[in-house]
């Protein structure tokens, strides 16, 4: 058994296609399937049950997928305490994120100040965030609390919120919208609305309130954060963004507050219950404090 094969089980467990997964791990398809059945051989077991193009887990791999994670995570505990130890003597903050855009500012801000101190910033997506694994990679996870898996331990509750922010839709000076003070989105469901990629945090927000709009599912497409700007521009749906982080934007748009569904966006900085916070770390956490407070 391989360390590879795990990780590609895993993998697929997640997609529930073997496609899917083949495209994230960039490999063909038919290696992804015969890696995994070469896994299932070894274990003497099948671990997937196969429906026409998709994959569940049957329940020995339901089993197996438990000790897969354990496994996985504890490796990264080890190579996340192996980095501690070659930092010691250096200055050096890890951040997770997964609503990057919103701490551009502070962590650029925070690098200006104190430039002795490094940091790096790493975005994840939701289904990278379970609580056994983002600690210790990470010193510190940026995230809304609902982007965290609804049944958190107490790992997560080390924690300050850091701002209050409203969503916000993203459209040109000359369309329609834009001279509206609020949107109700119930009013405009003919419209495309461009998404944030799957399970990013915005994607949620935006999929929670256009589900209570009652906006169809029709109107609804999925794009990348560098491409959003360039299709509203030219009129192909108008995109979510937050009104925090529309005052960084160009002028070439609008960015107009959403009436109804009411919501409010709670960003906070979670970090490990457990673990006595360094004097860098320490530094980082009253920065963003202030930072967000000025």
């Amino acid at each position: 058994m391989e360390l590879l094969q795990l990780k590609y089980f895993r993998e697929v467990a997640q997609c529930g296609k073997i496609s899917t997964a083949a495209k994230k791990l960039y490999i063909s398809a038919p290696g992804l399937s015969a890696t995994i059945g070469r896994l299932e051989k070894e274990l003497g077991t099948k671990l997937f049950t196969r429906t026409g193009n998709s994959i569940t887990l049957s329940p020995e791999g339901e089993i197996f997928l438990r000790y897969v994670n354990q496994a996985l995570t504890s490796l990264d505990a080890g190579k996340a305490e192996l980095l501690s130890l070659s930092e010691k003597g250096r200055h050096h903050v890890r951040v997770a994120a997964t609503t990057s855009n919103l701490w551009v500012g502070l962590l650029s801000a925070f690098s200006f100040e104190y430039p002795h101190i490094t940091i790096s910033n790493t975005s994840v997506k939701l289904k990278e965030i379970p609580e056994e694994s983002i600690f210790p990679r990470f010193n510190f996870l940026l995230a809304e609390k609902d982007d965290l898996p609804r049944h958190s331990s107490n790992v997560f509750n080390s924690s300050i919120l850091i701002k209050k922010d409203r969503p916000v839709l993203m459209v040109p000076n000359d369309h329609r919208l834009a001279g509206c003070e609020e949107i109700d989105l119930r009013e405009i469901s003919d419209e495309n609305f461009l998404l944030p990629v799957a399970d990013m945090s915005l994607h949620r927000t935006a999929t929670e309130l256009l589900d209570a709009a009652g906006v169809s599912k029709g109107n609804l497409y999925e794009c990348s954060y560098m491409l959003r700007r360039q299709m509203v521009l030219e009129h192909r749906g108008i995109a979510f963004s937050t009104e925090y982080t529309s005052r960084s934007e160009d002028s070439s748009m609008r960015y107009v507050p959403v009436s109804y569904p009411e919501s409010t966006l709670s960003h906070y900085i979670f970090w490990d219950a457990g673990h006595v916070l360094t004097e860098d770390e320490n530094t980082f956490l009253n920065f963003a404090k202030e930072f967000f407070n000025t």
